[in-house]
């Protein structure tokens, strides 16, 4: 096996100090007055020899591996698909390496997976977590793991959270429909809606019938059992308090399944039932009737976030508040919801 290039052989090469060339490596050469064509030649024998830094030694050196764990709660979700895609394109170009983990949404795999990150020594952790409290993830941050929440948050006085406005997104779906005359909702959560956004997207939504003397039906179905569950509840009328005029799905997972569900039984969309969902598809916006959703703002969240994780990066010498910030969310509008509309 052929010896391995070190910095040693690319200062012989050009015939400058090591010194010179861990600087032009490291984006330092401005900064120290090295001119360009010197750069130029390091570059070049960089490429000749073919070095490859060593990253253990420069881990050992600076105590960072360039590392950030993603902790996400189902990756087939497209939501945590788009999320993760965006945050590792966003870590990438800022010199950082990702590791993607997804949950399942259980807890004690979410644990797992945060203490085998914690051993690779990633630099700083993204989780969006489906604990019921913040007290595990609380010790970790203590203990000098620098961590945010996406997503999701575990209480306003807990950890550095950067979430959409769940409950303000409720609030929007439910006024649409109202204004077009629907009364009686059904809302589908889920199994996990002790999660905040899942608990305040319904806490917005049934606040608002409830303001206007109406009664919502809220029901919830398996993460792991989704489709037949919602199937289930969409074929049966007796499991309901009365016959609903319009759906509202916590989720794309859950508007995809009641979709599938009331195209095999027929039923007519947005005349015989409103359909509203609290995140967008793109394919919402082709499929007859078009789908009224609410858009999340899934690029601004990553950039927050991890902004927010890089100034707990650096060091005791920047503090960075905890607590949560919400981004706004948008409503997109369409026919699944338009009652009135010819």
């Amino acid at each position: 096996m052929a010896n391995r290039v070190t910095l040693d052989h690319i200062a012989q090469h050009v015939g400058v100090s090591k010194t010179l060339v861990s600087l032009v490596l490291n984006g330092k050469a401005q900064q120290y007055g090295i001119s360009r064509q010197t750069c130029d030649r390091v570059f070049a024998a960089v490429k000749e020899l073919n070095y490859r830094p060593n990253q253990t030694a420069r881990s050992l050196r600076t105590g960072k591996t360039g590392t950030i764990g993603l902790v996400v709660s189902d990756i087939s979700n497209t939501f945590y698909a788009q999320l993760a895609r965006q945050f590792e394109d966003l870590a990438t170009a800022n010199g950082y390496s990702v590791f993607i983990c997804s949950t399942d949404e259980d807890v004690e795999k979410e644990q797992r997976l945060i203490t085998m990150l914690r051993n690779r020594q990633v630099d700083g952790l993204v989780v969006s977590s489906s604990q019921s409290n913040a007290e595990w993830l609380m010790a970790i941050n203590d203990s000098g793991t620098p961590l945010v929440l996406i997503d999701r948050h575990l209480g306003a006085s807990t950890l550095t959270a950067v979430v959409a406005a769940n409950r303000n997104g409720g609030a929007l779906l439910a006024n649409q429909l109202f204004e077009q005359g629907y009364r009686h909702p059904l809302v589908i959560g889920l199994s996990t809606n002790h999660i905040s956004s899942v608990a305040e997207r319904i806490e917005g939504f049934v606040e608002v019938f409830k303001g206007k003397g109406q009664t919502c039906a809220i029901r919830e179905v398996g993460f792991n059992t989704l489709q037949p569950d919602v199937h289930s509840l969409l074929a049966n009328p007796k499991l309901l308090p009365f016959k609903p005029d319009c759906l509202f799905a916590v989720n794309n997972n859950v508007a995809t399944a009641a979709l599938q569900s009331l195209a095999a039984m027929r039923v007519k969309i947005p005349n015989e039932l409103g359909l509203v969902c609290f995140d967008d598809l793109p394919y919402f916006s082709i499929i007859e009737p078009t789908i009224t959703a609410v858009e999340q703002p899934i690029a601004a969240m990553c950039g927050k976030a991890f902004e927010l994780l890089q100034l707990k990066m650096v060091g005791d010498s920047v503090e960075v508040s905890q607590g949560i910030l919400e981004l706004p969310v948008k409503l997109n509008i369409r026919r699944s919801s338009l009652k009135k509309s010819k």
